[in-house]
């Protein structure tokens, strides 16, 4: 990235300044160097001096100022600006070669990764019978229309969603046998035949991006690799879980990859699923405080046994979250409160939990009254494991929670059976174009 650097007229040094600020007049004695400028908004610079010293002017047409004439600190300055889709549209409108700037491609990855982070575009929120609509959760001139969430053919009830996640989704064509990876933002589809050895019936999957390259910030990962890891609890009369690993760049699924042991459970599909480091998790949905884990790295399926509190609550009410640095913990939504769980491994490499912290709700939640003789009905509806932010439904409302500062905020989204939230950058020269915005 260019950096600024002070221009020297002759023997005087003129700094450069925000050009938010008044101009300054430097003077000095014979044969020394004087700088005058004017605001830099209204008036071109001109640099004079007394004694031989180089006359700088422009002509009485230009009206350009600071910013329009140093792409450094327009860099700089358009590179602090807010991730949200309106931004850098409305800074390339200013002229040319802001315009030429905001539409670097250079500059649109120094302004992913300077922000490393994918605004929350929406939810998408898939209902009991798998119906499925886009609902954004920012305010206009933000706002993304449902329309413009482009899934396609697969937006049909009879298309389940198995995962979201680095701007991409996962759905299931249980007909024809199928996963699709689907691109919301350019319409992409890449179309996976499954295995024959996994039951269609009971599928769990997850969607990632497979950039390896160094300081790739996902959120805009349209043309990078991506991998599918397709999960089932069940095949034939051998209840035991299956993983398959599909990669983009090999065109294949990899090899099978079993627990060798039988394991006590109960087949079934898995609810959605939480990447915490290389390892993907799922909570198996009938199975007793039952955590699949696979680790990506190592190629490795295991079953992990919850903390015993989750016997006491259904699936709605457990998610698997991030603590800390690539610590897997569970949070549990009581009636009353948030509980997160933290675990943590033994020499012996032993599942051990520990509660970390217990939150009442009425402390979390402005709107909610003292628990009183009503017990309010309440449901977790997803998990952001980009910022460790659950999504509960309560009171006839739905709130986002970060569980590191257990701040809510209220969203205007209805209840449905699971909320998938959706990340990415939709910036000016990506693909996407903003051809969307209302």
């Amino acid at each position: 990235m260019k950096r600024l650097q002070h221009s020297e007229v002759d023997a005087g040094i003129c700094r450069r300044r925000s050009p938010r600020l008044h101009p300054q007049i430097h003077a000095s004695d014979e044969g020394a160097t004087v700088v005058s400028r004017r605001s830099t908004r209204l008036h071109p610079q001109t640099h004079t001096s007394d004694d031989g010293a180089r006359v700088i002017r422009r002509p009485r047409g230009c009206r350009g100022n600071l910013l329009d004439n140093n792409d450094d600190m327009l860099w700089e300055i358009l590179l602090r600006l807010p991730p949200q889709p309106s931004s850098l549209l409305r800074a390339s409108t200013v002229c040319k070669r802001w315009r030429r700037v905001a539409t670097d491609p250079e500059f649109l990855r120094c302004f992913r990764a300077h922000h490393r982070k994918a605004p929350l575009l929406g939810l998408l929120v898939c209902g009991n019978n798998h119906e499925k609509e886009f609902h954004s959760v920012m305010d206009p001139p933000n706002r993304i229309p449902p329309k413009r969430f482009i899934l396609g053919h697969y937006n049909k009830p009879r298309y389940y969603v198995l995962s979201c996640r680095h701007g991409r989704v996962l759905i299931e064509d249980i007909k024809s046998k199928e996963v699709v990876v689907c691109d919301p933002i350019t319409g992409e589809q890449h179309r996976l035949s499954v295995p024959p050895e996994f039951d269609m019936n009971n599928l769990s999957g997850a969607v990632l991006c497979a950039a390896g390259e160094q300081g790739h910030v996902h959120g805009s990962c349209h043309s990078s690799p991506f991998k599918v890891v397709m999960l089932s609890m069940y095949i034939h009369n051998n209840r035991r879980p299956l993983v398959r690993v599909f990669s983009s760049e090999t065109g294949k699924w990899g090899n099978l990859i079993s627990i060798e042991t039988q394991p006590k459970i109960i087949y079934g599909p898995c609810s959605s699923n939480t990447l915490v480091g290389n390892a993907v998790y799922w909570l198996s949905r009938y199975g007793r405080h039952d955590i699949v884990e696979f680790d990506l790295e190592g190629q490795n399926l295991s079953l992990i046994k919850g903390p015993r509190r989750m016997n006491d609550f259904g699936i709605c009410q457990c998610q698997i979250i991030q603590i800390d640095d690539s610590i897997v913990g569970v949070a549990i939504l009581s009636y009353h409160d948030i509980q997160v769980w933290r675990r943590e491994v033994n020499s012996e490499g032993v599942s051990i939990w520990f509660s970390q912290r217990t939150v009442a709700l009425h402390n979390i939640l402005n709107t909610l009254p003292q628990i009183s003789e009503t017990i309010p009905w309440n449901r977790l509806m997803g998990y952001d494991d980009d910022t460790n932010a659950i999504f509960l439904y309560m009171h006839n409302s739905a709130y986002m929670i970060q569980l590191k500062s257990m701040h809510s905020t209220k969203l205007d989204v209805r209840y449905s059976r699971e909320y998938y939230p959706f990340r990415s950058f939709y910036l000016q020269g990506d693909h996407s174009s903003f051809v969307f915005m209302y």
